[in-house]
């Protein structure tokens, strides 16, 4: 009898170990095992969906004392209700939240006096930046004078070191920004007030920063002030989401990780995924961890992000998220300070991003190593798993059959095993190709719309071709794969390699594949089950079943809902739709490649196969109906933007979005407009639309053409330069640019100017920005430039303020867009006033 046939047959009851099992089709068996496996999925999935998401019951100041927590009540109460109005750093609005951040900073520091501590309340900090970015064009200059506002709570041990919380308070002009970013101030002062009761040991800096948005200006212009340099770790509160879970997804020092996973938090949530989607671009955005870190600090950034659609709109206000919310963000970020503040080290490592491993499981564990013990884990279990294998299948080898012949037929069992999984794995990713490039075409953005709907569907196109692939084997195959353990040692082998691919990633700062490992540890551990526990035994089958799948299938869904949550909505910010069923699709093939050794245990290829498609079909017809957008969860999001010649009786609106840009706003504006529209692509991914309106801007428009005042140009001259002088006013603009002539390139000449006194050198200026404390503030610019090119420049000024019609094409296009969607803008400048053409 051949060894092939001493095989034990997987997960079938046999009588006899040596006796041949035909293949059958078995219609009991095949229904009993696929309705199990599949069965066990979807209500596994849907518990680690539910289980992972739960959220903290908000705490009163009564409870928090109590357990020493975080008071998500108070600081929602107290602090988060005055989120209430668009506070973008263009408004009269933001110095109005400023200033009440400046109060409540000043009267915590009363009571800290009264305690006996040092506080340091700096309400209006008078600190200027110039700061170099490409943010409206290239080669810009942005002159910056800070609204931060600064608090320093002195240490009890009097070290100078100190741990800074970061949180900027300004919004987009289109959000009250309760969660972009009010979460992360409120948190950040409610920790201060805990801080005051609870004297940390370590100094602390509250940096409530300004003007984030549009390019981290805010802590950008701190890294100039004398308190920075006293800085030794960070922790950056940040919201791009509506609430839910706040993650820590990015960060660049182990030992300040390990603090936070050991610390008194009760419910944790971090992955590099997030870290490794920031790498690739797929998000498109950022936060001041950047800024930080490339200047050598590091830190942990903690951010909701889901649901993303309402990001940067009308809707980031508080009737789309809860208190428990932000208690999910205050415990964390509470017990990650009290964790660090009151160590004896703070820090243990010098300035530097560190490459290391995080992770949580169900929001209740989390686990952070180094990547040196991530290789060592990853090597020992490429050696583990195969030796304790051959050791096992030597020691329980027939006594007739030598080792030598045994290797060989285990050698000749996994490689037939591998290359049926890696063909399941071709047909399964074929499969999900064209099913994905299907739904691309018929239904665009429709992971917007309905993420779980796309999941299910991807799924169901990676079975059907697992199906299919195992379909069209040959029968002498198939009866090797069903009689023998060639699919589990296939498998195994599979799992093997994708190891020494993470270990590959793992050289390259990609740590998304730390799970690969602990897959195959499961693996194995069903294999060895299969190996040691008697065929006769009642709940071997299920042992072993559950062995495989319980802590993989945690491991790969956890990815799986990050992906959906983090993704599924941004492809309004130009992520392509094809990448966002990548990081959906992956998942989920790797799933269905642990159903191998199932279909050869439950037979009948060809009806399970008909079954699969007939399912598949049926998902691609629900799918492809499916709306993309809704009003609510998923509205189309479009991002608006209004320019204007001052003088003019036409202003022109541009509106962007992913999809079905020109049918909304077709829906959305008078006929008399909408005849003007001109569309194309832009940003690769994205659909830009012109139009021209009669709605004006208010400061902008013909009867208050007195708004900007620009002063005469003085001009003197060397033999070879020469250098003009100008001043303007605004009286309803805190950030205006001058732009030299793009058209005749004449930034090429312009490498000396100074604003306001301030002198600043750089090569080919193409604009100069300027975001000064008050307004009607005189704004002087001074330009040096080759005698023989004068060049040409725009004066023109932003403006953000809309609740009061000052921007009235922007409000008539909000309040008459359909319920699923909305508007929103990146940055600053809803309306863009160009007033003065001048030859300098």
């Amino acid at each position: 009898m051949s060894v092939e046939n001493n095989e034990h047959t997987p997960l079938i009851r046999q009588s006899k170990p040596q006796e041949l099992i035909p293949v059958k089709n078995n219609n009991k068996k095949s229904y009993h095992v696929y309705g199990m496996s599949l069965g066990f999925l979807f209500l596994f999935a849907a518990f680690v969906h539910l289980y992972r998401t739960v959220l903290p019951t908000p705490l009163s100041d009564t409870q928090a004392r109590a357990l020493d927590d975080f008071s998500g009540i108070h600081a929602y109460n107290e602090y988060l209700t005055h989120f209430n109005e668009p506070h973008s750093a263009n408004t009269r609005e933001n110095g109005v939240m400023r200033d009440w951040i400046a109060s409540i900073a000043t009267d915590m520091q009363k009571e800290a006096i009264a305690r006996g501590l040092k506080m340091d309340v700096i309400g209006n900090d008078s600190s200027e930046a110039i700061i170099s970015q490409d943010w409206f064009t290239e080669n810009e200059h942005w002159f910056i004078h800070s609204r931060n506002v600064i608090v320093r709570l002195n240490g009890t041990s009097g070290r100078d070191e100190a741990l800074l919380l970061n949180a900027h308070y300004d919004s987009v002009p289109t959000s009250n920004g309760v969660t972009d970013n009010g979460m992360g101030v409120v948190t950040m002062l409610e920790m201060m007030r805990y801080f005051i009761e609870h004297p940390p040991r370590n100094t602390i800096i509250f940096l409530f920063n300004n003007f984030e948005e549009g390019g981290l200006l805010g802590c950008k212009t701190f890294v100039h002030h004398p308190w920075y340099t006293t800085v030794k770790l960070f922790i950056n509160l940040e919201g791009a989401g509506a609430g839910g879970r706040a993650m820590m997804f990015r960060t660049s020092n182990l030992d300040a990780v390990k603090k936070l996973a050991g610390s008194s938090a009760k419910l944790l949530h971090s992955s590099p995924l997030g870290n490794d989607m920031f790498k690739a671009q797929i998000i498109k955005s950022d936060t001041d961890y950047s800024v930080f870190v490339e200047d050598g600090v590091p830190g942990l950034d903690i951010a909701f992000y889901a649901p993303r659609s309402h990001y940067h709109t009308p809707r980031d206000n508080l009737a789309y998220t809860t208190p428990d919310a932000l208690q999910y963000m205050g415990q964390m970020a509470l017990a990650a300070t009290k964790a660090i503040a009151n160590s004896d080290d703070m820090i243990k490592t010098d300035k530097g991003e560190e490459l290391f491993i995080y992770f949580d499981i169900l929001g209740r564990w989390m686990f952070v190593y180094s990547f040196t013990v991530y290789q060592i884990i990853n090597l020992i279990a490429l050696l583990i798993v195969p030796g304790v294998g051959l050791f096992l299948s030597i020691k329980n080898k027939p006594s007739q059959q030598t080792v030598s012949s045994l290797i060989k037929e285990k050698i000749r069992l996994t490689a037939k095993g591998t290359a049926v999984v890696f063909f399941a794995l071709f047909f399964a990713v074929l499969f999900v190709g064209v099913a994905v490039f299907a739904m691309c075409k018929i239904n665009p953005s429709m992971t917007y719309g309905d993420v779980y709907g796309a999941a299910i569907y991807t799924f169901s196109a990676a079975f059907l071709g697992l199906q299919f692939s195992q379909l069209v084997l040959s029968s002498k195959l198939k009866q090797t794969l069903s009689t023998t353990d060639a699919s589990w040692y296939g498998l195994l082998s599979f799992w093997w390699m994708f190891v020494i691919v993470s270990i590959f990633a793992g050289s390259k700062s990609i740590a998304s594949l730390y799970f690969a490992v602990y897959v195959l540890i499961f693996n194995a551990l069903a294999v060895l089950i299969h190996v040691i526990v008697p065929a006769t035994r009642k709940l071997r089958s299920a042992l072993i079943f559950f062995s495989q799948t319980i802590v993989p299938f945690i491991f790969l869904l956890e990815i799986e809902f990050l992906a959906m949550d983090a993704l599924r909505h941004a492809t309004a910010d130009g992520t392509p739709e094809l990448a966002v069923y990548v990081f959906i699709a992956l998942p989920i093939i790797l799933i269905a490649l642990h159903f191998i050794p199932w279909v050869h245990v439950a037979g009948n290829y060809r009806k399970v196969t008909i079954a699969a498609a007939l399912a598949f079909f049926f998902l691609f017809t629900i799918c492809s109906a499916l709306q993309p957008f809704n009003g609510s969860w998923s509205p189309n999001k479009l991002l608006f933007r209004q320019e204007y010649n001052a003088g003019d009786t036409l202003a022109t609106v541009i509106v962007s979005s992913a999809t079905a840009v020109q049918a909304t706003i077709k829906s959305a504006i008078p006929v008399h407009e909408y005849k003007t529209i001109e569309c194309s692509p832009f940003k690769q991914y994205l659909t830009r639309c012109k139009y021209q309106t009669d709605l004006l801007p208010k400061y902008g428009g013909n009867e208050t053409l007195a708004e900007f005042v620009l002063s005469q140009v003085e001009k003197t001259c060397s033999e070879t330069t020469c250098v003009s002088s100008t001043t303007y006013v605004s009286k309803n603009s805190l950030m205006c640019r001058v732009l030299f002539d793009p058209a005749r390139n004449d930034f090429q000449n312009i490498q000396h100017v100074w604003v306001n006194g301030r002198e600043h050198k750089a090569s080919n200026i193409s604009s100069v920005i300027t975001y000064i404390n008050n307004y009607e503030q005189p704004v002087n610019v001074t330009v040096e430039y080759p005698k023989d090119r004068s060049p040409k420049a725009t004066f023109s000024c932003f403006y953000d303020e809309w609740t009061h019609l000052e921007v009235p094409a922007f409000t008539a296009f909000r309040d008459s867009l359909p319920e699923s969607a909305t508007v929103l803008i990146r940055g600053q400048g809803i309306a863009l006033v160009n007033y003065k053409n001048v030859t300098l």
